[in-house]
């Protein structure tokens, strides 16, 4: 499960300055264009262009195209941080594990950034600065589910038999196919998919009844 390409999220609390305003426009903007062109495709001419701003304003609130990347890095660590933070909310184990996998499914869908999560996969699996920036955060996402997959099975919750390593591989792996599958069949019902994730859910993790003799 890799980190969440969502839109630029507006702060919560006092309204927002006009200089706060600017930088979440050209954050949306570089996100649009490296959803389209990929992180070393997007030029800053690009993302001056897709925020309507000039290179000279633009540079005011970022240097670099790094400068960039590393903003929305920062955005997407708490985005992440925000979803796994539903491991920890009501219900049982396969409750709070599918409701952390529609969340991260529905922000995954927006029409203009949605694809930015290609190039987060893309990059995440290649020895690059960004792509070990991007895979710090997965990192995190797969530390937050081995502890609460190590919880429920201390409570024994899940099955005693199973291996939490290859368990988490397969159900990352799973919400990793379903963000790619659905930039592909964009118009499918997204909210059809949770209760065929139950039940991949509860058939790696559920105990088993004991075999009749």
């Amino acid at each position: 499960m890799l980190p969440l390409p969502a839109t630029t999220p507006l702060p919560d609390g006092p309204a927002m300055t006009a200089q706060d305003q600017r930088r979440v426009q050209v954050l949306a903007a570089a996100r649009a264009c490296f959803a389209r062109a990929g992180f070393h495709g997007a030029s800053m001419q690009q993302i001056c262009a897709e925020a309507k701003m000039s290179p000279g304003a633009l540079y005011r609130y970022f240097p670099s195209k790094d400068a960039i990347i590393e903003a929305i890095a920062e955005e997407e660590r708490g985005n992440a941080a925000n979803c796994m933070a539903l491991l920890g909310g009501p219900g049982s184990i396969f409750d709070r594990i599918v409701a952390v996998a529609m969340e991260y499914l529905r922000q995954t869908l927006d029409p203009d950034t949605g694809g930015l999560m290609v190039e987060i996969c893309s990059e995440s699996i290649r020895n690059t600065t960004i792509g070990k920036r991007f895979h710090e955060i997965e990192l995190e996402v797969r530390r937050a589910f081995r502890e609460a997959l190590q919880q429920a099975h201390g409570r024994g919750e899940i099955a005693a038999d199973i291996d939490l390593g290859v368990v988490l591989t397969v159900l990352l792996s799973v919400g990793d196919g379903l963000v790619m599958r659905l930039q592909i069949e964009q118009d499918f019902d997204i909210e059809t998919i949770e209760p065929y994730l139950r039940r991949i859910v509860e058939g790696l993790l559920a105990p088993r009844p004991p075999a009749a003799a």
